[in-house]
């Protein structure tokens, strides 16, 4: 009987928090509406619409439930574009890619086991699709189009939730070699003595070799990979191992849809046709190839990259548009955005994520649910790939995306000065934002952070778009030492390390760490400046860390995002007793 009590509590836990069916509500977020619609009107509202749209994944109760999995999503997808581009005319939506609602770590692996009983198998094959959501980008003719179409689809339970497409913006023997070479440089890179880069180097020189040089994607305008300071830096898709993307062998450009591909191999600037060319003044252009630099530039005699070990994966998501007239713009859409994560999300090594830090120097202020799910799921599956972002540069303390997310590492920008490190004028500022690092400051005759630009020059640049790199390097440099660290340990190691004691002492930056009554002093630039040596080696660090806590923006019930805990969960703490008691008898 004791047993048949303990089964009986064990098995509620699981029903109540193992299954989406039993959630009262959808598998998403719940703090916005399903359909979140772009605000237009007059003659924007007659322009075409593009939307992103998680649609469920509808399966045929007919079908055999024992064909393999991998064929049944397979026939599945093609099912669902052929539906779709039917109800679109010739408005054929783009396939972003799959996520896993339920267990967002899932979705890079919708693999269910292939042993136990018929029984057990034919359930998991349909808890796995009925769970995944397939997210595409959609067009529509005009607003009232949009409206109309993705109500219907919603009330005939076609989709899990749809929202605009939004746009955002740019954000604008080694170790002995880079030792002597930057020692006593106070004239183009001050701020390496300020982030303590020279002694980790050195530190890292002490290791018998590097043998897994970890990989970092930049996700920006794209980077000229032929640079004579980045060419050796540049991750070579020689074995073809990431089928998502045409002739990709320095990256993807996800700007460009094609069929079921999420871009081509066009990675270089945008604004040029082709590596090796200068950019002129255009600072969008020149843009990721100088936050590729401040990653992992090596040989350069003026400047340093982060991570001079590290391979840089190019992901080009800023695209250029004509604005009218000559004019064009450079815009990042959230479809380039997702294209890009599931692009990252195709490598693998050993079933280990082969990306293990994200570099995004751009934002907006409207949040993308869809761009948060696919980001955890990246952080969540296996040891994870973690999200580096700028924090803007408004000077505001209003969120902005993808840094204000709580799975993503949100850094602001203070002047490269070891004993003033002071917040620069245009950077956003707080309680979301996580650590510091330098983007401004004495730049030769200039100000900001020397790095690489287009055709072989390097230029200095001023923001947050500098100091989100300079982090992301640093995490290269952690991982470097130790691979086998979790994205979360790596981000927990960066934040503990970072120092405040000269960030937060008197007289400097008094503004932005207020005294709040019933709270304490509030950090608004982030736990610290970040610090390469002690994130290297947590154990020479003597001061205490200053954490930062964000408000949640998604609640988690059992697992699912947005859920609540059925009645089976109300069972199983009622019964939590003769658990306990049952196992304490069956030993």
């Amino acid at each position: 009987m004791r047993t048949l009590l303990f089964m009986i509590s064990l098995a509620s836990f699981v029903w109540g928090c193992g299954r989406i069916e039993d959630s009262k509500m959808s598998p998403v977020a719940t703090q916005e509406p399903l359909l979140r619609f772009a605000e237009v009107d007059g003659e924007a509202a007659a322009q075409p619409q593009s939307y992103l749209v998680a649609f469920r994944h509808l399966l045929d109760d007919s079908r055999d439930h024992f064909t393999a999995f991998p064929t049944r999503i397979r026939t599945h997808m093609q099912a669902l574009m052929r539906s779709y581009s039917r109800d679109l005319g010739p408005a054929r939506p783009r396939y972003l890619g799959s996520l896993n609602l339920t267990d967002l770590s899932q979705s890079f692996t919708p693999k269910p086991a292939s042993y136990g009983p018929a029984f057990m198998r034919r359930s998991l094959h349909e808890t796995a699709l009925d769970s995944m959501a397939s997210l595409m980008e959609v067009s529509f003719n005009n607003d009232e189009e949009a409206r109309a179409t993705l109500g219907q689809w919603l009330s005939e339970g076609r989709i899990y939730y749809a929202e605009p497409n939004g746009r955002s913006e740019l954000k604008g023997e080694v170790e002995d070699t880079i030792v002597e070479r930057f020692k006593d440089d106070q004239q183009f890179t001050p701020w390496l003595s300020q982030i303590a880069f020279l002694p980790a180097i050195q530190q890292m020189g002490q290791l018998a070799s590097i043998d897994d040089p970890p990989v970092i994607a930049v996700m920006d305008s794209g980077v000229d990979v032929m640079h004579p300071n980045l060419r050796s830096a540049i991750y070579v898709n020689e074995s073809g191992q990431n089928k998502l993307c045409t002739d990709d062998i320095y990256g993807c450009n996800t700007t460009v849809s094609k069929k079921e591909n999420l871009g081509n191999g066009d990675v270089f600037p945008a604004g040029t046709s082709g590596f090796n060319q200068s950019c002129g003044n255009e600072g969008q252009c020149q843009h990721g190839t100088h936050v590729a630099g401040i990653i992992a530039a090596r040989d350069a005699a003026d400047y340093v990259g982060m991570c001079p070990y590290c391979q840089i994966l190019v992901v080009k998501v800023v695209d250029l548009e004509n604005s009218g007239g000559n004019n064009t713009s450079f815009v990042i859409k959230d479809a380039s955005i997702i294209a890009g994560l599931a692009y990252i999300s195709g490598f693998k090594k050993k079933g280990e994520p082969l990306v293990r830090v994200i570099n995004a120097s751009f934002g907006k202020f409207e949040r993308s649910r869809s761009v948060e799910l696919f980001i955890q799921s990246l952080k969540t599956f296996g040891r994870g790939t973690l999200m580096v972002a700028a924090a803007g540069n408004e000077d505001t303390m209003r969120r902005q995306y993808p840094a204000g997310f709580d799975s993503v590492i949100a850094v602001s920008n203070v002047k490269s000065d070891a004993e003033l490190p002071v917040k620069s004028d245009s950077s956003n500022f707080g309680t979301w934002i996580d650590i510091a690092a330098p983007g401004d400051g004495l730049c030769d005759v200039e100000s900001g952070i020397r790095s690489s630009v287009p055709g072989g020059f390097s230029a200095c640049k001023v923001g947050t778009s500098m100091s989100s790199p300079v982090v992301a390097g640093i995490a290269g440099l952690i991982l470097s030492k130790d691979p086998t660290l979790t994205a979360a340990e790596v981000e927990r190691r960066l934040l503990d390390t970072a120092q405040p004691d000269k960030l937060y002492s008197d007289s400097v930056n008094n503004g932005y760490r207020p005294n709040i009554k019933g709270m304490g002093l509030v950090p608004l630039l982030g736990s610290g400046v970040v610090n390469a040596n002690l994130a290297l080696d947590p154990n020479l660090d003597q001061s205490p860390p200053v954490t930062t806590k964000r408000s949640d923006l998604v609640r988690a019930g059992c697992g699912v995002i947005g859920g609540e805990a059925s009645s089976a969960w109300f069972w199983g703490w009622i019964l939590l007793p003769l658990v306990a008691i049952g196992w304490r008898r069956l030993r």
